[in-house]
């Protein structure tokens, strides 16, 4: 046990100090939960972790034998090429720009999967407009685990500025989470307990903000379908006097449902009110979207999406509505000596509306080919 505890504390600390050292889309769920309605980035700027943001082939892996295999380690590389200009450029450059992306995880467990430690940093180099001031870093540290029907976990992330998941949402400005969560399942049903900060810098204005958030999530899952309904109030202080004060209430849900073995329905809504306390302006944002997952073979999958989002408020110049809409086909190539190899081409669509015209980018077109190497 002893020799459990030494190692787990070194490996964290270790992989903390690069992150740090470097100078710097996951949380941790249970193992067993499914994920629901994971292909609607539009709906929360979160990154909920490279790792779960596509449905990746299996990985080879290497562990360090400290014991009964007391350390694991898993790596992941991705390469990215995209071609393409915004729909409102008059001509297109023909430019190809080229991006990569490395991931390695540490984990720990011990106590019959009561306790498991996570370690992960990652370096991004997939944005294509990244600054050299800009440190496209992510590491992690979490300890989670299960005795019975409790789950329970921790979690501390770092996001540096610049950084892009592999989904392609984007970290503009350097920020830090942590969470605390709760949940037990009742068999049919999981009930989930969450609560959060952050701290986020924009170093252009040298302004912090810190978001304090408290959530409670409903799953229910059935061998053909799953639902999860969420509620989560939120409350953001902007600037070191903490003056400027905007509150949040969301509320979402997201069904998954398998008619078939090789197709994945997922609509989802949502519906989030924010509140200035300074100005009093109310924002209501009703989103809606729906994916579809298709695999038709064992090594080939074609995934779409779509979402729509309106930004309905008194104050007409914080009024505004997004459309996103995607399609990725990813086929398994075959393994070589680093382990499975996936090519993946993407077709996105991105279309956001303001009514000032410095706050509306124009609609966006763009096609993307990966190639991704795992297990290695």
């Amino acid at each position: 046990m002893i020799r459990f505890a030494e190692a787990l504390v070194l490996v964290m600390c270790l992989c903390h100090g690069m992150a740090w050292a470097q100078t710097d889309w996951p949380d941790l769920l249970p193992a067993d939960a499914p994920p629901v309605a994971t292909l609607f980035p539009a709906w929360d700027t979160r990154i909920d972790g490279g790792r779960n943001n596509f449905a990746q082939p299996a990985k080879r892996t290497f562990s360090i034998d400290l014991g009964p295999k007391l350390v694991e380690l898993n790596a992941l590389y991705l390469e990215k090429r995209q071609d393409g200009a915004p729909l409102t450029s008059a001509a297109n450059t023909g430019t190809d720009k080229w991006g990569s992306y490395f991931d390695l995880l540490a984990t720990s467990s011990g106590f019959g999967g009561k306790l498991v430690g996570e370690a992960e940093l990652a370096y991004s180099a997939l944005g294509v407009s990244t600054m050299p001031d800009q440190r496209p870093m992510m590491s992690r540290l979490g300890l989670r685990g299960s005795w019975g029907k409790v789950g329970y976990g921790v979690l501390y992330r770092s996001f540096g500025s610049g950084f892009v998941s592999m989904t392609g949402t984007k970290v503009d400005h350097a920020r830090d989470e942590r969470q605390l969560w709760g949940e037990y399942d009742f068999g049919f049903f999981r009930l989930r307990a969450t609560t959060s900060e952050s701290w986020e810098t924009n170093s252009d204005i040298n302004d912090l903000t810190f978001t304090r958030t408290a959530a409670t999530s409903f799953q229910l899952n059935t061998p053909s379908w799953s639902a999860l309904l969420s509620s989560s109030y939120s409350l953001a202080e902007q600037g070191e006097d903490s003056g400027q004060q905007t509150r949040a209430f969301t509320n979402a849900l997201s069904i998954a449902y398998r008619p078939t073995g090789f197709l994945t329905i997922e609509p989802g809504l949502s519906v989030k009110e924010e509140w200035d306390q300074v100005t009093g302006s109310k924002i209501d944002t009703p989103s809606a979207g729906i994916a579809l997952v298709f695999n038709p073979y064992r090594d080939l999958q074609l995934t779409s999406r779509a979402s729509y989002a309106r930004g309905i408020s008194d104050d007409p110049l914080k009024e505004g509505s997004s459309l996103n809409t995607a399609t990725a086909l990813n086929w398994k190539i075959g393994r070589s000596f680093f382990g499975d190899q996936v090519l993946s081409v993407q077709v996105e669509y991105k279309n956001d509306l303001h009514p000032g015209p410095s706050t509306t980018s124009p609609p966006n077109l763009t096609g993307m080919i990966q190639w991704k190497m795992v297990g290695f």
